[in-house]
């Protein structure tokens, strides 16, 4: 067989490119654990300070900060974390048994903190009798009573709202200059009963709540509440991120996590009602989506990161089995080598006038 140069060259050059480009070889967008070394199930997930603060069901808190994750030096009682409203150390945590890191003379908080807000009166705590208000050094109870699951703090053209959702008493609302006062029911359009899980707002200030029958909108507090979408009536709806512009051509997109996975709704916003652009999408496929309900979401630095039981990013991926490529490159070149023609053997004589060794004179 007659070996080519110029063959032996193309294999070494297509061996040099795929052995390269192996790793960096797009996979698709895909949800992927990035995941804490921790002992228990994540409970809650926080953006602070360009940081992903992640809470477990056995007290502790990992802080992700450069990709890395490392675990913060505060003890909490081995109780499950419910809320953080900041850095860890200094602001407010709740737990399952009460309220830790308190501020500076506040009496104690017993009992499960589910949520946690900060207002211009004083700080807000969900629990499971109702809203409680720390102001002048104590505790007060607004009212009604209810079961608070969780809070959402609203700034628009109608000023400052605290909305709460509620196990089975839909939504709560207050100006922000009345959380002292009792809170007022908001649930006129939601069905009876409704377990409300996570409120959001819109660009253009509307009222989201997901809840266990489903997603609702609202245009300003008081008003019906309206299903956003007829393909989510009935889905649980635990967790929200409201991206803007993220969506296709520039739509707003709004990310929805349930007992489905991570799912994605384009929305148009015109004459202050949401326009849902098509049908809701699943994120990723069956394969890569959590086994358990997506319970929070968020972005951190542009990455949208979320927490079913354990932690996920979701981005782009490399190609599943990219290696294979490399290792193909690897054996191109390798039969580049052997392809490439060899020199012909160097011929060695000698000239007439030579001396050899033989012929020398030895006297």
């Amino acid at each position: 067989m007659k070996k080519s140069k110029t063959v032996a060259i193309s294999l070494t050059l297509l061996g040099i490119i795929l052995a390269i480009a192996g790793p960096f070889l797009p996979g698709g967008t895909h949800l992927i654990p990035n995941d804490p070394p921790r002992a228990s199930h994540v409970t809650v997930l926080q953006a602070i300070d360009d940081d992903v603060l992640a809470g477990t069901q056995t007290g502790e808190i990992w802080r992700l900060h450069g990709g890395i994750w490392t675990q913060e030096r505060i003890y909490l009682g081995e109780n499950p974390v419910m809320a953080i409203l900041g850095a860890p150390g200094r602001s407010p945590i709740g737990t399952a048994n009460g309220l830790y890191n308190a501020p500076v003379g506040a009496p104690p908080l017993e009992g499960r903190i589910s949520s946690l807000t900060q207002t211009s009166k004083g700080l807000i705590a969900g629990t499971p009798s109702g809203v409680r208000l720390l102001a002048k050094g104590r505790w007060q109870t607004p009212g009604p009573a209810a079961n608070i699951y969780s809070l959402l703090k609203q700034s628009g053209e109608t000023g400052e709202w605290i909305h709460a959702g509620t196990v089975g008493d839909g939504v709560l609302s207050t100006p922000g200059s009345g959380v002292d006062q009792p809170w007022q029911p908001n649930s006129l359009g939601l069905p009876k009963g409704v377990n409300v899980f996570s409120l959001t707002t819109t660009k253009g200030g509307l009222l989201l709540a997901g809840t266990d029958q489903g997603l609702f909108w609202q245009t300003q507090p008081g008003e019906r509440w309206q299903t956003l979408h007829p393909e989510l009536a009935g889905k649980r709806i635990l967790a929200m991120y409201f991206a803007p512009g993220d969506g296709i051509g520039g739509a707003d997109r709004l990310w929805i996590g349930g007992d489905l996975g991570l799912q994605w709704l384009d929305l148009s916003e015109q004459a202050g009602a949401p326009t849902p652009l098509g049908q809701p999408m699943a994120a990723d496929s069956a394969e890569f989506q959590p086994q358990v309900g997506v319970s929070w979401i968020l972005s951190n630095k542009g990455q949208l990161m979320l927490s079913a039981g354990s932690v996920y990013k979701y981005g782009p991926t490399q190609l599943a089995g990219w290696y294979w490529i490399s290792i193909v490159g690897v054996v191109l070149i390798l039969l580049a080598a052997w392809w490439m023609p060899q020199p012909p053997p160097a011929i060695i004589s000698y000239t007439s006038g030579a001396t050899s060794p033989s012929s020398r004179d030895t006297t």
